[in-house]
């Protein structure tokens, strides 16, 4: 596990390959009611060798994630909170005030030479279970 001060990340092997967690610190008091939209974006590895992506597509997913926090983040919109990398995809788990909003965001940014390989689902999720269950495993809170 590699922690830094605002992120843990914990891997671990498998038989189908190598899976990691990217989890954000959130403050004890973090008020999930907020943020009560839950909006995950699956980016489906084009570019690949055994599950895992390239160096150009993990440049690629960089650029993506580094262009849709600045968008999202800085009118505390929605935040990244866990991304995992599993063999074939990574998945972006974003908290949000507002779905339409965070639409809105993902649509205006800029594509490159091809589409972003990704697909969207939303659910409500106004007390953060999901991030609770992973931080409470891997932070040891809740």
């Amino acid at each position: 596990m590699t922690v830094s001060e605002n992120w843990v990340l914990a891997e671990r092997t498998t038989a189908q390959g190598l899976s990691l967690v990217r989890i954000r610190r959130l403050g004890a008091g973090f008020l999930f009611h907020t943020y009560r939209e839950r909006i995950s974006v699956t980016w489906t590895l084009q570019d690949q060798s055994d599950g895992t992506p390239s160096d150009a597509e993990s440049a690629w997913m960089e650029r993506f994630e580094k262009r849709l926090c600045e968008r999202l983040e800085a009118k505390a919109h929605a935040f990244v909170c866990i991304v995992f990398t599993e063999p074939g995809f990574r998945e972006y788990v974003f908290y949000s005030r507002d779905v339409e909003r965070f639409l809105e965001a993902l649509n205006k940014i800029p594509e490159e030479s091809a589409q972003y390989p990704i697909a969207v689902r939303h659910e409500t999720d106004g007390v953060g279970e999901l991030y609770r269950s992973y931080a409470q495993r891997l932070l040891g809170k809740g």
